[in-house]
């Protein structure tokens, strides 16, 4: 015995093509030079992500460290005690972002031509 009723599977297929379609859109790469966004609880720095670098950021707890190489980011150290963000993989495709919490520091890969002032932005915190 069934519970769904034919109509039930094609809504359910309908929402899984919607939020993979919504994915798929928000992360696909645009023309534009890719941008790391980092944001500390006292300022926004923007660096990008073509040219190889080691950046040290003051956060909340501390200074965390983070670096820039091969057109990926991702965290070398923190100041928190678990260091999950320096577990967390690279980031490189527009979208993504990675975050030590602990410490406040926020870090998202934008495409030069995705500001906020001229389109929409996909994200919200």
């Amino acid at each position: 015995m069934s519970f769904f009723k034919p109509l039930d599977y094609l809504l359910i297929l309908l929402g899984l093509f919607l939020c993979t379609f919504s994915v798929m859109a928000a992360t696909s790469q645009q023309e534009g030079t890719p941008l790391l966004v980092l944001t500390s609880p006292t300022k926004e720095y923007i660096y990008p992500l073509d040219t190889d670098t080691t950046i040290q950021i003051p956060g909340l707890e501390g200074i965390s460290t983070i670096q820039i190489q091969q057109g990926q980011a991702r965290y070398l150290d923190s100041p928190c005690a678990n260091k999950t963000c320096v577990a967390a993989s690279p980031i490189h495709r527009n979208g993504e972002w990675s975050a030590c919490l602990p410490n406040g520091i926020f870090m998202r890969v934008e495409n030069s031509t995705s500001s906020s002032d001229t389109d929409i932005d996909i994200m919200a915190f």
